[in-house]
């Protein structure tokens, strides 16, 4: 319930009299995680940005992480025969996604097909707003969406909204005519299951009043032209970081907290999982450091991985493993001289952000919303897409610069700040309740 507290001054011959709204509301964020991946840590973060402006928000997840009271567990909240429709969904989910075998190359897939009731613990939190964010691995199967009562609004951290299937589509835009033969699936035809989940989709989603965010300008025109969300109100905000925590610090001091040496450069990469998603590009990464033509003195961080990797590359490496909190994050970019992320295809990467945050310099390849983050020659280097001798050059000309951390971390606040992201949201839910 949306709850108007009015605020009246005394009036004196002096002043007039001042009145002052507050506006209480309460919103539910929906998410798979609180705390796992990138996707996760920003919708969390946006949470916490919210409760500490004043915002009533509390959040629905299916793993969580984090001992915050107001994250709540959905199975916990449902009775025991409920809790069994999600046993029973869960297992035909991953049955029918075992049906369709895909190429190894192929992106994360989600078909969210197997119905269960979450939108009766959504429902029973009575919030003003529902904020979805990532709802793969049928957390929010698709017939649900429709069954939430309060206004909607979905932050998009990748394409599977507007897809067949794929969290990203690796270049196709089969997305804008409705998918079929999709060329992430082995055997693909024309009404194969991107197909029919793009047509459950439609059936499902066209008359409900969905406020689509994209963190990124890349994805915001990849909905517009999108057949299943097209014709939904898209608007851009982009994710938030506490720029208190990530900021520069004294390198030497950083460096001494990972045992790292003094008097190297060091490339920093790091991924969700290390080095083993396709799309991160680590691959292209390698072969870049082949190509350098000096490198007597450099040498790879990777962090990521919560388990050692073998990795042939040409410089000594320091694995790191994976890092829990923000603060140990921030330390690893400070002790760092340049971050590279050659992913093929993503939105907009919290790791590039708080990269620069902390005035590291970022290296990364040319597409989707990096763009909207990196600014070539300005704060590092954006490649020709899989063109790793260009990838080589842009890592090389950044650590043979001056880039000034100080000058990279206040441009970077100006459009991240995540105060100023959640005033944003704040508008918007109003605005929706009203």
């Amino acid at each position: 319930m949306l709850l108007q507290i009015v605020y009246r001054h005394p009036v004196s011959a002096s002043c007039p009299q001042i009145i002052k709204t507050v506006i209480l509301m309460k919103v539910l964020q929906v998410s798979t995680t609180d705390k796992i991946g990138g996707a996760g840590i920003a919708a969390y973060r946006l949470h916490e940005g919210l409760r500490q402006s004043g915002i009533d928000s509390q959040m629905l997840v299916l793993r969580k992480v984090t001992s915050d009271p107001t994250v709540h567990r959905l199975l916990p909240r449902m009775a025991r025969w409920k809790r069994l429709q999600v046993r029973i969904a869960t297992q035909r989910y991953h049955h029918h996604l075992k049906q369709h075998l895909r190429h190894p190359e192929s992106s994360y897939w989600s078909l969210n097909n197997c119905t269960y009731p979450i939108a009766d613990v959504i429902n029973s939190f009575e919030a003003d707003t529902v904020h979805i964010h990532w709802v793969g691995d049928n957390y929010l199967p698709i017939q649900e969406l429709a069954k939430i009562r309060a206004p909607i609004i979905w932050t998009l951290h990748d394409m599977w909204a507007f897809t067949g299937g794929c969290h990203y589509s690796g270049g196709c835009q089969a997305y804008r005519t409705g998918c079929g033969n999709c060329p992430q699936l082995l055997s693909p035809q024309l009404n194969d299951i991107s197909q029919q989940i793009t047509t459950r989709k439609i059936q499902a989603w066209s008359d409900i009043p969905i406020t689509i965010i994209c963190p990124s300008q890349w994805l915001a025109e990849c909905v517009r032209n999108s057949r299943i969300l097209g014709n939904k109100d898209i608007k851009v905000i982009p994710n938030g970081i506490d720029t208190a925590i990530f900021k520069p610090i004294n390198k030497s001091s950083a460096r001494q907290a990972f045992n790292l040496p003094q008097d190297k450069k060091m490339i920093l990469f790091g991924a969700f999982g290390g080095t083993q998603d396709p799309r991160k590009g680590f691959t292209y990464l390698k072969e870049a450091l082949h190509l350098l033509l000096k490198k007597d003195n450099l040498e790879l961080v990777i962090f990521g991985s919560d388990i050692p990797e073998k990795l042939d590359v040409s410089l000594p490496v320091h694995q790191i493993g994976q890092l829990q909190d923000s603060v140990s994050m921030m330390l690893l970019y400070s002790a760092c001289d340049v971050f590279v992320l050659p992913a093929l295809q993503d939105n907009l990467p919290n790791t590039l952000i708080e990269s620069l945050a902390c005035g590291t310099p970022c290296v990364a390849f040319d597409t989707g919303g990096i763009s909207d983050i990196i600014h070539h020659q300005q704060n590092g280097y954006l490649a020709q897409v899989k063109d790793s001798h260009d990838l080589a050059e842009g890592i090389q000309w950044t650590l043979e610069q001056s880039l000034q951390p100080s000058i990279i971390h206040q441009n970077t606040i100006e459009g991240y700040h995540l105060p100023h992201i959640t005033e944003q949201y704040s508008q918007l839910y109003q605005s929706l309740s009203n």
